[in-house]
């Protein structure tokens, strides 16, 4: 797939999880008990966005990504992160988060767009960073479908 595909594919993702959860609120979906609500979808991707644009440019300078090769280890730090950007940024207004998500993500397009094209190649942290995000945000759309 093109870089440009790559990016405009991940863009589109962000604007239909945004998209499903201000339907999802409108349908009146809210947080019950453990199980996540619209507001916490997106300040879950805003969190993840905000430290990708950090995160990007230093992988791409030769820092290693973090990430555990044990895979229990990897979900502790998963859910420790989730955990933190809910409770820091989870209490804002649906709009307001939506806004935090969008202004996130069109950074980190801005920091693909100047890549060299190599790191849009399978198995490139780029590439597969970019295809899981495009994922994720259809796992987020089907959990906020009603």
């Amino acid at each position: 797939m093109p870089k440009e595909q790559l990016i405009q594919d991940l863009a589109n993702a962000y604007e239909q999880t945004i998209t499903a959860a201000v339907d999802a609120t409108q349908h009146g979906m809210t947080r019950k008990g453990d199980t996540w609500g619209p507001r916490e979808h997106i300040a879950h991707m805003a969190g993840w966005e905000i430290i990708a644009t950090v995160r990007i440019p230093a992988i791409m300078a030769g820092m290693a990504p973090m990430e555990f090769t044990d895979e229990s280890q990897q979900e502790i730090m998963d859910n420790a992160i989730n955990a933190a950007f809910a409770t820091l940024i989870g209490d804002q207004s649906l709009d307001a988060l939506c806004n935090i998500l969008r202004q996130a993500y069109r950074r980190n397009i801005e920091i693909l767009k100047e890549l060299d094209d190599r790191f849009f190649q399978p198995g490139q942290y780029v590439y597969e960073r970019s295809k899981g995000a495009i994922e994720h945000c259809q796992e987020h759309i089907e959990a906020l479908a009603p």
